[in-house]
């Protein structure tokens, strides 16, 4: 270590002296430069003006300090006191506050970094070693601090914290912990390492055990594991003053040494301040627990007098004495030198008898032996067995960056494909025919893979041998056309009818140029099928620009195609279910035609005539519908299901959405075949004695839940000689409160009143429900009770509320009847047999 008699001096001397003092320095500081003397770190000793001046470092690791002295006058020296006292604690404050993390010797990365290079890291395999550890220890139990790890009475115990922590987390603190004199090996043994960092740790390892132990025999007792965290860290501030000042450290502990004092008080002298303040800025800054941060601030005081009115204080009283008893038993070294208290003092102060005291210090060497066995402080040639592995961790992070390079690119593609896949979803609405969508896919297609010209033609939704289809050509311009299948062979090749999979067209589309007046490149042309549920929905034809990159791209190919095909089943779907509604309606228009019920009373204007439902005939109705069922049911049912595992498996919450919407619009398309199914062939009737008020009640009640207008506002007027029914009850209440839930949505305020009126006839009891609404035209009271009928504007319901009414009323032996005007309100008549 360089002597203070060899730093430069600060007056003028001669010119072989200055050349022997500039020889010296060269030879004790190669490649170093002498900066300016900087103010403030004057420290006053013996009437001396001290100036601690900051010289480069061969490497930027940390800077040293040289002191160099001018003897002064008594005035002047009390001005120097008072300008040290004001300045120098605050810097040494200042650089305190920039230092990150503490550093460790070689010996302790060596053992982290092995853990690290050994395969998949746990945080508990480093538990042994971040427990012995005062530098690491502290950072991880910052680490839990700032990341919640666990509850808060718990995070000051380093292996449960450890196992609550992610193990990204710890290994990032582990690569960020500085090394001791890591690079300067050429110059390692001129490093003014006294007390070595050694020699500190085990000090400090010492003080937790030993804190430990205490903590369980005093009374009261404190949580062990508390009084061990508190030990480990409580000399924090001294080995932050070795980080950031290593020479001016070493040459106060050889001041202590030399004049028998406490290590703290010596600093107090040159500093302004000492490691336990400096130990409790950096608890504090690192949001350490409270009573640890206290004991590191309190264990060079007398906390034994504040620990009566302060409970707090006496985990400092427990880390106080253990520090003496550690350095009683000569484990390591503290860099104070005064005499520790005796046993019987220690022993007064924490309640424990001096004999127990005696036995944890004849313990204590074997224990702190084998704890520190895991830091491989013994081990030889440290600095150049971490060199070795901080090379072999270099070359690991090397190959994890080019991971992570390769799957950042398959991230970046994965983002354009789902861009495209919102896009072309977007423009997916209800109203959209399949042939559209067909369309824009095909142009998205076109322009995402930079294809040439592109024709997707739908084979699900071909009538009588005519498929429509979409051509996007080479400069973007679209069109719709119908082609005809081939006479001979198929829409579909069989290699693509039920699997994915990209052809090579070459003569299979001869039959589709045919009849395309476009240029279409054979050779380049490509085939694959759009499939939803092992079923091809369509075709798609296009030029392959780039056909050497045709692997690169099949997967994406799949995704789209088999996006594109759910879509364009379920527009498919849609537009089926329009045409069976079409067949109904005709099917029941076709009835009320040739089934004549009677005339209807002739009426002027403004008077309401009775308009009485026809249905049409029940055997059509369920033929038509066992054939939905055949066609939709199941494929519908593929789709909501297959959708739904996707969505379930699927982590990007995008991708997820789109499926959770294919979903809900396969489960919706399936709720219309079942309402179909339900009209067609509802349940036969179990007709019993009813008292008519009982399903009056319960209809009333069952259309608020359906309206969401509860309570009703309802007039019931049931005349006294009003017989009881014979019906099924469940489904004439379903009927009736269909009717008066249309009552309820006639008005603009669901409060609206409902009159409803049971009178007796010599055919059965009569039932009306009247409402003073919105009314109806005389063509939509004709379309009224039809399935899928409805006035109201897009996003409407389904329009089956009058429909089952009417179909359950007839299958009870009943009939209804709608009277209506606009703007005047609605009667709707319904008959029901006697029992």
């Amino acid at each position: 270590m360089r002597s203070t008699s060899s730093c430069a001096p600060a007056r003028r001397t001669s010119s072989a002296s200055r050349s022997t003092s500039r020889s010296s320095r060269a030879r004790s500081a190669p490649r170093c430069r002498w900066p300016e003397r900087r103010p403030g770190w004057e420290c006053w000793n013996n009437g001396v003006l001290e100036y601690w001046v900051a010289w480069g470092a061969p490497l930027p690791i940390l800077p040293l300090f040289h002191r160099s002295t001018i003897p002064l006058s008594q005035e002047d020296a009390r001005m120097a006191q008072k300008y040290v006292d004001a300045t120098a604690s605050r810097k040494v404050e200042l650089a305190i506050g920039e230092l990150g993390l503490l550093s460790v010797p070689p010996c302790v990365a060596v053992q982290y970094l092995s853990k690290l290079l050994a395969g998949r890291f746990a945080p508990a395999s480093v538990a042994d070693l971040v427990e012995c550890e005062p530098a690491l220890a502290a950072a991880i139990l910052s680490l839990a601090q700032r990341l919640a790890a666990g509850p808060a009475s718990q995070r000051h115990a380093v292996r449960l914290v450890l196992d609550r922590l992610d193990a990204d987390a710890v290994r990032n603190v582990l690569l960020q912990t500085e090394v001791t004199a890591g690079f300067e090996i050429e110059f390692a043994g001129e490093q003014p390492a006294w007390p070595s960092r050694k020699d500190l740790i085990l000090h400090s390892l010492a003080v937790a055990c030993c804190a430990r132990r205490l903590a369980t025999a005093a009374e009261p007792a404190v949580e062990p594991n508390l009084a061990y965290a508190a030990g480990l860290l409580h000399d924090i501030g001294k080995l932050a003053l070795q980080d950031i000042m290593p020479k001016s450290l070493a040459t106060i502990t050889k001041e202590a040494e030399a004049t028998r004092a406490s290590l703290h008080k010596i600093e107090y002298r040159h500093l302004g301040t000492h490691h336990a303040l400096l130990g409790k800025q950096l608890a504090q800054r690192w949001r350490l627990p409270e009573p640890v941060k206290l004991a590191i601030w309190l264990h060079h005081r007398n906390a034994s007098v504040l620990a009566d009115s302060v409970p707090e204080a006496r985990l400092a009283v427990l880390v106080q004495a253990a520090d003496h008893l550690a350095r009683q038993a000569n484990i390591g070294l503290s860099g104070s030198f005064d005499e520790p208290q005796p046993l019987e003092a220690l022993a007064d102060s924490v309640g424990v008898a001096p004999e127990v005291l005696w036995q944890i210090g004849e313990e204590l060497p074997v224990e702190v032996r084998r704890k520190s066995a895991c830091l491989g402080l013994e081990i030889p040639q440290a600095t150049a067995r971490y060199c070795d592995l901080i090379q072999a961790t270099a070359a690991q992070l090397s190959r994890t960056h080019a991971q992570l390079a390769s799957q950042d690119r398959s991230l970046q593609t994965a983002s354009s494909f789902l861009d495209f896949a919102q896009e072309f979803l977007r423009g997916v609405r209800a109203d959209v025919a399949a042939i559209d969508i067909a369309e824009d896919f095909a142009k998205r297609w076109q322009r995402f893979f930079q294809t040439g010209t592109v024709c997707l033609y739908l084979t699900a939704g071909a009538h009588n041998g005519v498929v429509d289809a979409a051509i996007v050509e080479a400069l973007g311009h679209s069109r719709k056309t119908v082609i005809r299948a081939p006479q001979e062979g198929s829409l579909l090749p069989k290699s693509i009818a039920g699997r994915f999979a990209l052809l090579e067209a070459q003569d299979q589309i001869d039959w589709l140029l045919e009849q395309l007046d476009v240029e279409f490149n054979s050779g380049q042309a490509r085939l694959l099928p759009l499939l939803s549920d092992g079923q091809a929905i369509g075709v798609l034809a296009f030029e392959l620009n780039y056909p050497n990159d045709v692997s690169l791209f099949a997967e994406r190919f799949e995704r789209a195609a088999v996006m594109a095909g759910t879509v364009l089943s379920l527009a498919l779907t849609r537009e089926s279910q329009e045409r069976w509604a079409e067949r109904f309606a005709q099917a029941d228009g076709e009835a009320r035609r040739t089934e004549d019920r009677g005339q209807r009373a002739e009426g002027s204007g403004g008077v309401r005539q009775p308009l009485v439902e026809v249905l049409p005939p029940v055997e059509a109705l369920a033929e038509m519908a066992a054939g939905v069922a055949h066609e939709l049911n199941n494929p519908l049912s593929v789709i909501a299901g297959r959708a739904q595992l996707l969505a379930q498996a699927e982590s990007d919450g995008q991708k997820r959405h789109v499926l959770d919407v294919i979903h809900e619009s396969a489960c919706e398309a399936a709720g219309v075949v079942d309402d179909l199914m339900s009209y067609a062939e509802p349940a036969p009737p179990r007709p019993a004695r009813t008292p008519i008020s009982q399903i009056i009640d319960e209809s009333i009640q069952l259309a608020g839940h359906k309206t969401g207008a509860e309570p009703v506002h309802a007039q019931v007027h049931i005349a006294p000689e009003v017989k009881d029914v014979q019906v099924d009850s469940a489904q004439v209440v379903v009927a009736l409160a269909n009717i008066i839930a249309n009552s309820i949505e006639s008005y603009a305020d669901p409060a609206g009143l409902v009159k409803i009126a049971a009178e007796p006839q010599r055919e059965g009891l009569r039932l009306q429900v009247s409402d003073l609404g919105c009314g109806m035209e005389e063509a939509t009271v004709r379309k009224a009770t039809g399935p899928f009928f409805s006035a109201k504007p897009a996003g409407r319901k389904r329009g089956m509320g009058l429909a089952y009414a009417s179909r359950l009323i007839r299958l009870n032996r009943g009939t209804l009847e709608i009277e209506s005007q606009p703007q005047h309100g609605t009667t709707v008549t319904i008959t029901l047999p006697y029992a």
